[in-house]
């Protein structure tokens, strides 16, 4: 394991780990439950063990798109806002924009192609030596040695998800041989359908936004526009697909860090109330118009302190109010509610046990199906069929939220009577004695 840092030590809780035996098809879609990080030694359980070098591929998949995809889109999406303020700058530099903008929107869509393409290339590797198993660093050395022309700059910065993936592939084959496990084809089989579906989510939605954002340009270079108004509405809009697609490039960097250890939490004391209260003023005020209407706090007077990462909470709180509200109607309602809870142990708690503060995000949307409510927090989940979506994102935002509450020592979960019945996202967070002091004080 790779642990998180942080300022105060974490006890985490003897929930880490497989949330439910591993059987059949459901048990191999479930992520492995990693309490921090990628595992570096594979499970003795040979489902579990297919999901974890699936989780090692993708995050080096991951850190070769950053890498790709962050230059061209912070250029790109200067060369848009300069043109969005057209009115204020001269006319040669608008053109000279225009020109910047529409090179790195071709090079930002031929990188997504390039990178698509390596990523099913190195998937049919990985498919390949799992039917077949053989010499793990040919398999590594096949995967990195495919590694396009175009991506070439980015080997050294490719070395220690390498490494990485080295030492699982060999730890997996000689676990492989010791057990006498093997992968059946109906696990590989269900592993290749996960995959294409996060590659299907992947390109949606990467491409959506490219493509929109070719319409616009072009519309503009060619002032098919009517009017200056109109032109500014459409580089709006082409603001706006540039943020979502920095949005994604960031939540996949921020999972992959998650995932590999490289998020530091630095704890402090934090007043509850006023954060929720803070969050939430923040989250109406850049909300957009037709966001559900009915959003409140619940909050009892005289909260203990917390020991939390205070932007890590905020980060938290914000993704559930906007899941809530992506699948909440806007006659519908969220609710933010917290409710102090005691940790009791051997029936009685002792001056100095810990206690926590649960933390929920309800509201009155679409619900969870009982058979989808156990992946929510899974990597690249989506509970809509990933063909036929009518909500954006990738999935990975309540992955997220699990990472960072746990790397804080608490636990997240969800709840729901079923379809259309709504949801609730809890998590909790501890509270010490000494907090509990400073606040009665």
């Amino acid at each position: 394991m790779y642990p998180l840092t942080s300022h105060h030590s974490t006890t985490f809780p003897p929930r880490f780990g497989l949330t439910q035996p591993f059987s059949g098809g459901v048990g191999l879609l479930s992520t492995c439950r990693m309490a921090t990080a990628l595992a570096a030694e594979p499970s003795a359980m040979p489902q579990v063990a297919l999901v974890q070098l699936l989780d090692h591929v993708r995050s080096a998949l991951i850190s070769l798109m950053s890498y790709e995809l962050q230059t061209p889109l912070s250029t790109l999406q200067i060369a848009v806002e300069t043109l969005a303020e057209g009115e204020t700058i001269p006319a040669q530099v608008q053109r000279r924009m225009m020109k910047v903008a529409l090179t790195e929107l071709k090079q930002l869509c031929s990188a997504v192609d390039v990178f698509l393409s390596y990523a099913r290339q190195v998937w049919q590797i990985t498919l390949e030596f799992l039917q077949a198993p053989s010499e793990p660093m040919d398999v590594v050395n096949a995967i990195f040695s495919s590694l396009p022309q175009e991506l070439e700059q980015y080997r050294p910065w490719l070395e220690a998800p390498r490494a990485r993936l080295s030492h699982f592939m060999q730890s997996l084959v000689k676990k492989a041989h010791a057990t006498k496990y093997a992968f059946t084809t109906h696990q590989i089989a269900l592993l290749e359908q996960r995959q294409r579906q996060i590659l299907a989510i992947v390109k949606h939605e990467l491409s959506t936004p490219l493509a929109t954002l070719q319409i616009c340009l072009d519309t503009v270079q060619y002032d098919q526009l009517p009017a200056d108004d109109a032109q500014h509405s459409i580089l709006a809009l082409a603001c706006s697909e540039l943020q979502r697609l920095c949005d994604l490039v960031r939540d996949l960097e921020l999972l992959r860090r998650l995932e590999i250890g490289q998020v530091c939490f630095r704890t402090d004391l934090v007043d509850l109330r006023s954060t929720l209260q803070t969050t939430l003023d923040s989250f109406l005020k850049q909300a957009p118009k037709n966001i559900v209407s009915n959003i409140c706090l619940e909050s009892p007077t005289g909260l203990s302190m917390l020991w939390a990462d205070g932007d890590r909470l905020v980060e938290v709180i914000t993704r559930l109010l906007e899941n809530a509200c992506r699948f909440t109607a806007e006659t519908g309602e969220v609710k933010v509610k917290v409710t102090p809870q005691a940790t009791v142990q051997n029936g009685s708690q002792s001056s100095d046990q810990m206690s926590t503060l649960q933390i929920s995000i309800i509201d009155t949307g679409c619900g969870i199906s009982a058979e989808q409510l156990e992946h929510v927090f899974d990597g690249f989940h989506q509970e809509e069929d990933y063909l036929q979506r009518t909500n954006g994102g990738v999935g990975i935002g309540l992955t997220i939220c699990r990472y960072l509450v746990e790397g804080m020592g608490g636990q997240i979960w969800a709840e729901s009577a079923g379809k259309h019945q709504g949801s609730e996202f809890c998590f909790t967070l501890p509270v010490y004695q000494d907090a509990i002091a400073i606040t009665s004080g």
